[in-house]
């Protein structure tokens, strides 16, 4: 049988859109069995005497980015959102026969399920009520333990070396035999990691946006992200929701910022230097001078809107230049007259 010269062409054409099908459904598959970096928001909407109100329209808005996720309550006056980014949210509550409530701005966690309860006053739709003095949200859904930490914090904390591990070691049950592993320089790749409730080091998951993000042969991070692009740092130590797995010690997971309504960026640089250091103890006993050391860590990030409400970017670079020259060390030998 012979093939024509178009038809082998086209025959390859479409063996080549059959490969870039299949790539794209196994990313998408990929995709799919990550882990969750979102959190959710629900709760009950009553009338005064406490009863349901069913088919309120509830809407959540994210204030940096400015988009709305509108739902309905059901029969029993209840309503969920099941997967929303981390960052700051506000809930308006609207039904006919009361008045519009509005929940003000609450932070939303990854993997966190806020519940906000909302009692209606009776009066005109078209009159609003802001909810003032709200209780702080309580982890009422979930029985996960561990520690969460925003961008801000992450940002403000001197971290040596700008590697984020270090945050373990502020949650309850987290400890390390090594701390100087943790700001040797080393991090994606190297670095130290924790011991979780007594697991060994090995035993952690890190994810990064959802993403395994395990080396492999030592289960070290395989990439460090700058603590400036970081949205939120998450370490689960106890009782983990059901879509995790492969872990003995902690979930470490982290989510990357992304862009708002507003254009926003920073830059920053980390500077250690010999010149400025204090010599130790022994070294001033023996007259040795301080020892080298040359580090340098910068760069910035920035973000906006590509289209307001709908569409952002983020980008970020860091830059390290970590140089530790040979240091001056002082040995006592024997001479000749003593042998």
């Amino acid at each position: 049988m012979k093939l024509r010269r178009g038809n082998i062409w086209q025959a390859a054409f479409h063996l080549g859109l059959s490969a870039v099908l299949l790539w794209a459904f196994l990313a998408t598959t990929r995709v799919a069995q990550s882990q969750e970096i979102t959190g959710g928001i629900t709760g009950t909407v009553s009338d005064p005497s406490g009863a349901a109100v069913p088919n309120a329209k509830v809407t959540a808005t994210n204030v940096q980015q400015g988009a709305t996720w509108p739902t309905q309550t059901d029969a029993s006056g209840v309503y969920n959102f099941p997967r929303l980014a981390a960052g700051q949210y506000t809930i308006k509550v609207e039904a006919k026969g009361f008045k519009t409530t509005v929940r003000p701005a609450f932070e939303l966690q990854m993997n966190q399920v806020a519940r906000i309860d909302v009692k209606l006053s009776v009066g005109a739709v078209t009159q609003t009520i802001t909810v003032t003095g709200a209780p702080p949200l309580l982890q009422t859904d979930t029985m996960q333990v561990g520690l969460v930490t925003s961008g801000n914090f992450n940002v403000n904390l001197p971290l040596a070396t700008r590697n984020f591990i270090q945050l373990t070691l502020l949650t309850p049950g987290v400890t390390t035999t090594d701390p100087s592993s943790f700001t040797n320089g080393q991090r994606t790749g190297g670095g130290g990691r924790p011991y979780v409730n007594g697991n060994r080091e090995e035993g952690n998951d890190f994810l990064l946006d959802g993403i395994d993000n395990n080396q492999i042969s030592d289960n070290l991070t395989s990439y460090q992200p700058s603590v400036d692009a970081i949205q939120e740092f998450d370490v689960i130590t106890n009782n983990a929701p059901a879509q995790y797995g492969q872990f003995q010690g902690g979930v470490i997971s982290v989510t990357l910022k992304s862009g708002t309504d507003q254009y926003h960026g920073d830059a920053f640089e980390f500077l250690r230097n010999s010149g400025l250091d204090a010599n130790t103890w022994s070294n001033n006993w023996q007259g040795i001078p301080t020892a080298g050391l040359r580090w340098n860590t910068f760069g910035g990030t920035f973000g906006g809107p590509i289209k307001k409400g709908k569409l952002f970017f983020f980008v970020d670079y860091d830059g390290e230049r970590l140089d530790t020259p040979a240091s001056t060390t002082a040995y006592t030998v024997m001479t000749a007259a003593d042998t």
